[in-house]
């Protein structure tokens, strides 16, 4: 095979990471239009489920969660308030520490969000067997613990 054929070949199937990129961009949009809703924003699907399996959530805890930065969380935090899904209260016993609870609005939304990442799942992952959706599973965990490495070297914030 002559070099330029295998670079022909290497640019038509595209990096491992650019595809990733992609289906994360489809998988995104995909279930936003599951949602029929242009009330949330990216990344604030899964905040909202974050507090609603732990509400009342300290925003440090919620931040370490998401595996972001508290100024990124408490942005996000200060929109959701805005749109009447999150309240946040000052700590009983900590007043330096602010607390996120679901509104019920906010808690009706994470049901929807939920049902919709599952029709998404399920709509993603068809024609994967048992096992290969496993190996998948592992697999992105491994692509993400080794980013979180290189962020955590290099100061990096993940985004929402």
């Amino acid at each position: 095979m002559q070099p330029r054929d295998k670079m022909a070949r290497k640019k038509k199937k595209g990096s491992v990471t650019g595809q990733l990129v992609l289906a994360a961009r489809s998988a995104r949009t995909a279930l936003l239009h599951n949602l029929g809703t242009t009330e949330i924003y990216p990344g604030q699907d899964n905040v909202l489920i974050t507090i609603g399996k732990s509400d009342g959530i300290t925003l440090r805890d919620l931040a370490e969660k998401l595996a972001v930065r508290p100024p990124t969380v408490t942005k996000t935090i200060a929109r959701l308030v805005a749109q009447g899904l999150v309240e946040k209260r000052l700590s009983d016993t900590d007043a330096r520490q602010s607390r996120a609870f679901l509104t019920a609005e906010g808690a009706a939304l994470v049901e929807r969000v939920q049902q919709a990442q599952k029709s998404l799942e399920r709509r993603a992952l068809s024609g994967f067997t048992e096992r290969e959706r496993k190996a998948f599973r592992r697999y992105l965990i491994r692509v993400q613990k080794n980013l979180a490495e290189t962020d955590e070297e290099t100061g990096g914030d993940g985004e929402l």
